[in-house]
């Protein structure tokens, strides 16, 4: 499939999306186009729905985290475990994440850029029971890409949604 890439974002990016999903309106709340000028909220940049579940690109200003760093690395952002207490939330589309709801943490390195991925079993999400996450940072930015699935479209799905969150990259040149 082609890859989806972040042409109205402020840093590039992409990411490996079936040419059977289609692009999903994002309402003004999560886009952040209700605040003038931008505020430094977690933003949802594009939205992708197909039968498997739900992807979503979300940007968050680093600065709304509290790093004064210029292009600060994921590493100068927060441990793995240390940031997913603070972007969860932005991840499952509600409510932040227990440790116990944590299946998979890991930290991966692709063209010298770290990756920190999640996997998560999160009941009481808004995007799905089953929730996957890989993030990194590109200049002043948190950039996170995640997929939210049902039980039902994670039992028939699985590898392909890792697959595609596998994909994601950030800093690409187009």
């Amino acid at each position: 499939p082609p890859p989806a890439r972040g042409a109205r974002a402020r840093e590039p990016y992409q990411m490996l999306v079936p040419g059977t999903w289609k692009e999903a309106p994002v309402s003004n709340a999560r886009s952040g186009n209700y605040c003038q000028p931008r505020c430094d909220e977690a933003t949802t940049e594009v939205q992708f729905s197909g039968p498997s579940g739900t992807v979503q690109i979300i940007i968050i200003p680093t600065t709304k985290l509290l790093i004064a760093k210029e292009s600060p690395t994921i590493e100068d952002v927060g441990s793995i475990d240390g940031l997913l207490d603070a972007i969860s939330p932005a991840i499952t589309g509600s409510v932040a994440v227990e440790a116990e709801e944590v299946s998979l943490m890991e930290t991966t390195s692709i063209n010298g850029k770290t990756y920190y991925k999640y996997e998560l079993l999160t009941p009481f999400a808004d995007s799905g029971l089953h929730n996957l996450a890989a993030v990194s940072t590109s200049k002043n930015y948190v950039m996170i890409a995640t997929i939210g699935a049902s039980e039902k479209q994670w039992a028939k799905s699985s590898e392909d949604l890792k697959r595609i969150i596998s994909s994601f990259r950030v800093d690409v040149q187009s």
